[in-house]
């Protein structure tokens, strides 16, 4: 049997991205795993991976800081705090102590570190050679995934593979090195066809892990990032045409908890409020409900409201059409209806309040369920059908036209339907847009600002389109960002324990 090389190792995964359900990815609450060949049945290998799986559940990443980062550098929130972390990212003024930079920085990181040690220490003498082949490509899609993040906040930084991984420090690399890294891991993945299409909820393909069509549409992304539009459209076409995927038919419904495993989501990070105990700063839930590190950040501990730090701006909303309602579902203002249980009293009835507050908050995310103290049990969609048909359509625009204005056509359509009337409310087409004066990728732009909000993509579209010049601060009313400053700084955190290994970027150096 091959020894693991690491003895102790943290298997916190407690359903990681998955609640406790036989359906889907279960796996019992561990602190520890100190064994010398810890690889000696199926069991263990999806252990071991799920320890990655978790790091994108973790607090630092999409339960509260990367979406909380990447929208503070938009121009759809602004912030009203003082905090040097809030207050002065929203200003591009970036902390090189900042707690929260360097809390993504090393999250990815570990998350990176837990998919190496799948791909280099999974035994080949594991009875089911299939199950291990697959086990080894969700690892290297997840380890994709944590790189892909880390390079649209770093331009900078440390190539770790299964050959450095134990080295104390690794040099600093180029955005270009990763993506290369990146596309080749992809790229074998899909010619391999190593994932599959789905699972079916049996023992070892719980529903809610990595498949083939992610792997396609982060590939795609690349490609769309690197603006090789040739190599990224068929990627998102094959998804569109045979992944099966269906947009929700409810604006309202996206980020439902009714709503797991939606025909819409490619990939979603779940929650459960049921699982783990109290300390929500644990860094892979196990201490605490992983419902509760999304619920208290967006539950306000018992307002009535959203999302309390970061405020959607007067500009943003104003771009919303008559009758779009991705308005309500996504922004709440004053008057809007809450079905909400009262805070004070847990297993209370639901209660229909209408929200007071005197200025709008981000209302998705915010949990459908009624409140309690203990979480949310709603995903967060990483992927998702909406987000592929608008990359697709860019990919499209001067070329096959007629096929980017039906795919936005469908986004928008979903925008303006009404369920309580059961119809889709009138709006003006694409085409209408354009003959309005706007360009097709004006219109993108637009639906992807729209559709896509307080989700993590706005800033990364802003820099890849060259309109972070368009940023302005909210209060005052002046240009925000600083150039050079598109990236973070590397967090002296990383670059003290280096030893100097590791660089700042030339950017932050005096």
């Amino acid at each position: 049997m091959k020894k693991i090389r690491i003895i102790l190792f943290s298997c916190l995964f407690v359903c990681a991205t998955f609640s406790a359900c036989d359906s889907f990815l279960e796996v019992p609450n561990k602190t520890l795993i100190a064994q010398d060949d810890y690889f000696q049945t199926d069991g263990d290998l999806l252990k071991m991976l799920s320890t990655s799986y978790s790091n994108l559940q973790d607090v630092r990443i999409y339960a509260n800081y990367y979406w909380k980062q990447r929208g503070l550098l938009t121009n759809d929130v602004f912030t009203i705090e003082t905090d040097a972390d809030l207050a002065g990212n929203y200003r591009f003024d970036f902390l090189l102590s900042s707690g929260e930079l360097q809390g993504l920085w090393s999250s990815h990181y570990k998350g990176i570190r837990r998919a190496n040690m799948v791909i280099r220490e999974v035994p080949e003498v594991v009875e089911d050679a299939e199950l291990v082949a697959r086990v080894k490509a969700e690892a290297k899609a997840l380890r994709a995934l944590f790189y892909f993040q880390l390079i649209q906040q770093w331009d900078f930084i440390p190539l770790r593979t299964t050959e450095n991984m134990d080295e104390f420090a690794v040099p600093q690399v180029d955005i270009d090195a990763i993506y290369d890294f990146v596309i080749t891991d992809l790229q074998e993945i899909i010619d391999a066809n190593a994932l599959p299409a789905a699972y079916d909820g049996s023992v070892n393909n719980e529903r809610g892990r990595l498949s083939i069509w992610f792997a396609k549409g982060l590939l795609g992304k690349i490609y769309l990032f690197k603006n090789e539009m040739d190599k990224a459209a068929p990627l998102f076409k094959d998804i569109i045409d045979n992944g099966g995927f269906q947009l929700t038919p409810s604006t309202e419904d996206i980020w439902n908890v009714n709503n797991r495993f939606s025909n819409e989501n490619i990939f979603e990070v779940l929650y459960d409020r049921d699982v783990g105990g109290g300390n929500f700063w644990f860094d892979d839930g196990v201490e605490s409900s992983e419902g509760t590190q999304r619920n208290i950040w967006l539950e306000a501990m018992g307002d009535i409201g959203g999302y309390q730090n970061l405020r959607p701006t007067d500009e943003f909303i104003s771009t919303f059409e008559e009758n779009d309602f991705r308005l309500k579902a996504f922004i709440r203002q004053k008057g809007d209806t809450i079905y909400y249980r009262n805070p004070r009293v847990v297993g209370g009835e639901p209660e229909e309040m209408l929200s007071d507050r005197e200025d709008p908050v981000i209302a998705k995310g915010h949990t459908s369920e009624p409140l309690n103290a203990i979480g949310n049990n709603e995903s967060f969609p990483i992927m998702r059908l909406a987000d592929i048909y608008l990359m697709y359509a860019e990919t499209q625009v001067g070329k096959n036209e007629v096929d980017a204005k039906k795919y936005i056509d469908m986004v928008r359509d979903r925008a303006f339907y009404n369920p309580w009337r059961d119809e889709i409310l009138p709006h003006p087409s694409t085409q209408n847009l354009m003959d309005g004066g706007k360009t097709l990728l004006q219109i993108i732009q637009s639906e992807r600002r729209k559709e896509l909000c307080f989700e993590g993509h706005r800033y990364n579209d802003l820099r890849r389109w060259g309109m972070l010049n368009t940023l302005v601060d909210y209060n005052t009313g002046k240009p925000r960002f600083i150039d050079g400053r598109d990236y973070y700084p590397v967090p002296q955190k990383e670059i003290d324990k280096s030893g100097g290994v590791i660089m700042q970027s030339p950017n932050y150096t005096l």
